[in-house]
């Protein structure tokens, strides 16, 4: 049974490209969907180039919502939130 949460995350920083790979290629293996809200937008985590452009009209400093619509969203959410806190040398091992 396909489930909705959604969590919200203060960034302090923008989203590197790494980050926003491993979050492309999270959802490429993820059966369901997760979107991101920020500033009354939202975009979904299948498409590379609109995740780049999404991540570039962020602020440096901003909140964001991950939305998660599948199976064990809860999972899913930790697993993004550890994502997104990863520092650059560790999502690139």
């Amino acid at each position: 049974m396909k489930k909705f949460l959604s969590k919200s995350l203060e960034l302090n920083v923008r989203l590197s490209i790494n980050q926003l790979l491993a979050l492309h290629t999270y959802q490429k293996n993820y059966q369901g969907h997760i979107y991101l809200l920020f500033n009354h937008d939202m975009i979904t985590l299948e498409s590379l180039p609109s995740l780049v452009s999404f991540s570039l009209t962020m602020n440096p400093r901003c909140e964001i919502q991950l939305i998660v619509e599948g199976e064990n969203p809860q999972q899913t959410l930790n697993d993004l939130t550890k994502c997104i806190h990863l520092k650059e040398h560790q999502i690139a091992r």
